[in-house]
């Protein structure tokens, strides 16, 4: 797999860099490729190319938030070396900050905005940040001065309070890199937002009670942004899922500052405007959407009119009407009568393509066969589900109560989980009783009668078990060796992104999975919930160096030991025995692998210190490495005292010639199972510059074994999932089994196209550092809140205010924010259940450890259908790496243990040769044959999802055919058909905007 883009990816460059530099006159474009096929990709490269013959070039990033801009801002600046890209990538996060930045270095500055923060209209003014007004205060000051002396109180402050003091100095040390000619404009710029007598106009509404403060400051930070979009004109806009805040394409009076940004300014050429989005339009509404007045089709027809100008939208909308009426023709025709009218259809289809390809290019995977799949098995109710809904359902108002079957349908333990946030709840007592299942701490060790009465959690439970879930890694996709111990008795895959319709359902479903989780492996009548999760093992304690060792990443053992350089198809035992040839091999030569008697062959010293001297042994070129590795040791933790009592005694760890047969076989042991030597060996494949002390690498891996993986696996449900006795026993013995330097080299190969080999311990690092949330469900008393972790299962989005962040012990930390949870899904380690509703279904990856999707609840639109599976289907996932492994894997060991790299960089070399017949490059990284999505639907028995699951299947094959037609829905229901062959005539009505389909072999880029 390689960050170079694939041939429908160059092509997509090339139309958009042509219409981008002149070729459309309104110098704008639409990357509109479908969910995962690496739209930012062809952003990156697009920027590149317009950015390569400038002497200064700045880019506008527009996102909807800021979980799509810390995801993709990076990426944009990828074709630019790590220290360029730093120096690219500017800190300021909305425009009025701009003038107030270092002057920047190299000739690319990437600034990342949202629409609220940057461009909001006049009826979205607010206070903004405390830097912000300091700034404003500062620039006030000196152009009227004493002018902010006559605010009313805390009028600037507006209401900071701690803060305002760092906000103050922030400002004053950055004022002085603004220019005069922007403090001119700022003035300037005031006067045009509060007329001639600025000064005057500011102090009476900075007095006036009447005026809310934050109203008459957004006022001023919209003069401060005027100003700075003056000051810092872009040479590229991008809109990235701008179907999130397409109003500000429709930007008027009321938004001059997006208007400029748009159409320039007095005159000006406006800049080129790259446009991003899976999604540009509304693709299908349903009929009760068109009913309430939603139009996509004139939704279509103001984005090509804003990409193309009215004369392009007039000839489009006649196309599409002429389209449109013969669609019906076909409907109402039999099969064996609809040629004649799928002729002229083709023909109209073909003037369209012609009329929007110099706009637009949309990509598309090929369709999936939705035919050949089975039916999805419908969850099984019991008995006791019943009383669940009856007990809800008595208690919520009247007038609410034909919905209450929503709810207990999606909503595990609905009486307590959905509270007062929600109407049908809000102040109403469900009182306890004996056929009711009622969820509370003291009884929290006791199994719950039929996984809480909900069908659906007993479903989950048979999809991925409560042992899987309690492991600390997932399985590989290429095994080194054949897992053992409790990975042998799981089946993959352990990861399920879960969508569901109301917000309380994913926190609901995420803490009574951790909750069974801990149940199951920890709970005893014995032991409080609140102290479950506080017993520590891997605490360092004095004069306990097995701690230390076990996460305590060796150079020596690192470089000396090499897994895979075994013959094809060795055992553990053997990769054992061929380990312990490579130590003795590797010793210094002061140091003899054998006892000088046989009485001296029983001496067993501790593993660490016979490590330790061994390291300090060690002669040209690593004499120094002893000292340099305990330094950077000292540097990982310097107030922590146990730590640093255990580094002294490496420090003072005695000399030794010789090594008995007892220690040889523990070093074996550390080399092979210890963490820290594991995550060191998987990273120095990918980054082999690891022992470059000057670059800090090994200081960060250091303190990522000690801060971030030693604390994670030091959990109590990792404790008693996994076999042995001791720390050290039970984690190295897991590490062996459960392939972990596998699964850490699989990682590492996936993200270093993202973040690069440099960035990998730092990126691994803040996925891990997503802490233990809780969610609040209804107590026995009004105001109570029985808390449950979450953990083995989280819920995505909303997490912020609904949950609270609650690790090792602590309360008071703040929630884990999205971006956090998103990071630690993609990984191989916990979470592996994410529970979402919409918030998680567009513009965001979940795919690097997923293959299996489950419709808790299921959508009713073919679009949100796409938009889900693509959050999993994407370059690649899981989906094609593990039938990669199967089709390539055997070969790509054998070839690593001649070349000592990376298996998957020989299973990627292989995978590109081997399906180079694919001229679009979308094989095999994002279709394949055998990667198949993992599907499930829960459903009821004799559900009517079964049937409209079967429906949107179908119909996601047709409702494309609709685009740009009224009445969607029922044009697609009366196109769809049982009949297979149909179906395919029918979708070859489908518009085919790809710039592959259409470029022209002169300038298809090389």
């Amino acid at each position: 797999m390689s960050a170079l883009p694939k041939p429908f990816q160059q092509a997509t460059v090339a139309a958009a860099t042509a219409a981008l530099t002149g070729a459309n006159p309104l110098r704008r474009f639409l990357v509109a490729d479908e969910v995962g096929l690496g739209k930012t990709v062809v952003a990156r490269d697009t920027l590149a190319a317009l950015a390569r013959k400038a002497r200064k070039f700045t880019v506008y990033y527009i996102s909807s938030g800021h979980k799509v801009a810390d995801q993709n801002k990076v990426e944009l600046l990828r074709s630019l070396d790590e220290d360029a890209a730093k120096k690219a990538l500017s800190q300021v996060d909305r425009v009025g900050l701009i003038p107030f930045e270092k002057r920047r270095e190299g000739k690319l500055r990437l600034y990342a905005f949202t629409p609220q923060t940057s461009f909001s209209g006049t009826k979205r003014l607010y206070g903004g940040k405390a830097v912000e007004r300091a700034f404003i205060k500062m620039l006030l000051d000196e152009l009227y001065p004493g002018l902010t002396r006559a605010f009313s109180p805390e009028f600037i402050e507006h209401g900071a309070t701690s803060g305002w003091a760092g906000a103050v100095a922030e400002a004053r040390e950055n004022f002085a890199h603004a220019s005069a000619a922007f403090k001119a404009a700022y003035g300037r710029a005031l006067r045009q937002e509060f007329g001639k007598a600025a000064r005057d106009a500011i102090l009476q509404a900075a007095n006036d009670s009447k005026i809310a403060d934050g109203h008459t400051i957004g006022r001023m930070r919209k003069a401060l942004a005027q100003a700075s979009l003056d000051a810092a004109t872009p040479d590229l806009v991008i809109l990235d899922e701008f179907q999130c805040y397409r109003e500000l394409l429709d930007a008027g009076a009321d938004n001059p500052l997006a208007r400029q940004l748009l159409e320039g300014k007095d005159g000006a050429s406006p800049p080129p405007i790259l446009l991003l989005s899976a999604t540009p339009y509304r693709f299908y509404a349903e009929r009760w959407e068109t009913g309430a007045g939603t139009a996509p089709h004139v939704e279509l027809f103001d984005l090509i009119a804003f990409l193309g100008g009215a004369d392009v939208r007039s000839k489009a909308e006649a196309h599409f009407r002429r389209f449109g009426d013969l669609l019906h023709v076909i409907g109402r025709l039999p099969v064996d009568g609809r040629q004649p009218a799928i002729d002229e259809a083709q023909g109209i289809k073909q003037q369209l393509e012609v009329l929007l390809t110099p706009l637009m290019s949309r990509t598309e995977r090929p369709a999936a066969r939705e035919t050949t799949e089975p039916p999805p098995k419908p969850v099984r109710i019991e008995p006791h589900d019943l009383d669940i809904y009856r007990h809800f359902a008595a208690a919520v108002p009247k007038n609410l109560r034909t919905t209450a079957i929503a709810y207990w349908l999606s909503v595990p333990l609905p009486a307590q989980a959905l509270g007062d946030r929600y109407q049908i709840t809000r102040g109403r007592e469900f009182p306890a009783t004996r056929s009711v299942p009622r969820l509370g701490v003291s009884t929290w060790f006791k199994p719950p009668k039929d996984a809480w009465g909900s069908a659906k959690l007993r479903a989950l439970a048979d999809i991925v078990s409560t042992e899987a879930l309690a492991l600390p890694w997932m399985r590989p996709s290429l095994p080194w060796w054949d897992p053992a111990g409790p990975w042998a008795r799981i089946a993959e895959p352990q990861k399920i992104l879960l969508f569901s319709r109301f917000k309380a359902t994913p926190q609901s479903v995420a803490a009574l999975v951790s909750l069974e989780v801990e149940r199951s492996l920890v709970g005893k009548s014995t032991l409080p919930y609140k102290n479950a999760w506080k017993k520590r093992h891997l605490n360092p304690k004095p004069n306990q160096g097995p701690t230390l060792a076990l996460f305590h990443p060796s150079p020596f053992l690192i470089r000396a030991v090499d897994p895979l350089d075994v013959r094809d198809g060795a055992s553990i035992r053997q990769v054992r025995a061929r380990a312990r040839q490579q130590i003795i091999r590797s010793l210094p030569s002061s140091i003899v692998p054998e006892a000088p008697n046989k009485r001296d062959a029983r001496r067993r010293k501790p593993a660490w210190a016979v490590l330790a001297a061994i390291e300090r042994a060690q002669r040209q070129p690593h004499a120094r490495e002893f000292a340099m590795v305990q330094k950077d040791w000292r540097w990982v933790a310097p107030k922590e005292a146990a730590l640093q009592s255990l580094l002294t005694l490496r420090d003072e760890a005695e000399p030794i010639t010789w090594i008995s047969k007892w220690e040889l076989d523990a070093l074996v042991d550390m080399a092979l199972g210890a963490p820290g030597n594991v995550a060191g060996r998987a990273l120095y494949r990918h980054l082999p510059e690891l022992f470059d002390y000057s670059g800090r690498h090994y200081r960060k891996l250091a303190r990522f074994c000690w801060t971030k993986l030693r604390t994670y696996l030091d959990r109590p449900v990792f404790w008693a999932v996994l076999p042995g006795g001791d720390a050290t026993a039970k984690y190295q013995r897991a590490c062996i089994e459960g392939c972990l330097e596998a699964v850490l080299d699989e990682h590492f190969w996936l993200r270093k196209s993202k973040v690069g080999s440099t960035g990998l311990i730092d990126d691994l690092s803040g996925a891990l550092s997503a802490n233990v949330g809780t969610f609040g469900f209804k107590g026995p008393a009004t105001k109570d809140k029985v808390r449950i972790r979450c953990h083995a299962a989280v819920p995505f989005g909303g997490t912020e205010s609904e949950t609270q962040r609650q690790d090792q012990g602590d309360d008071k930390l703040s929630p884990a924010r999205s971006e956090e949870i998103r990071s630690a899904f993609n990984t191989p380690f916990w979470p592996y259940v994410l529970a979402t509703t919409s918030v998680g279904q567009e513009g965001l990856d979940f795919h690097s450890w997923c293959d299996q999707l489950g419709h808790w609840d299921l959508c009713s639109s073919p679009v949100d259908l796409e938009q889900r599976e693509g959050r999993v289907q994407r370059f690649g996932g899981l989906t094609v790496r593990r039938p990669l492994a199967a089709k390539l894997g055997e070969g790509a060991l054998a070839q690593a243990r001649r070349d000592l790299t990376s298996p998957w960089d020989a299973i990627a070399a292989s995978a590109n040769l081997a399906f180079k017949d694919d001229e679009t490059g979308l094989t095999p990284w994002w279709t394949l044959p055998g990667a198949e999505l993992k599907r499930h639907l829960f459903a009821l028995p004799q559900s009517r999802d079964i049937d409209r699951f079967a429906r949107l299947k179908t119909q996601r094959l047709l409702y494309r055919v609709a685009l740009g037609q009224p009445d969607q829905e029922d044009l697609v229901e009366l196109l769809t058909d049982n009949d297979p062959e149909a179906v395919r005539l029918l979708q070859g009505l489908s518009l085919n905007l790809s710039a592959f389909a259409h470029r022209k072999p002169t300038s298809q880029p090389t």
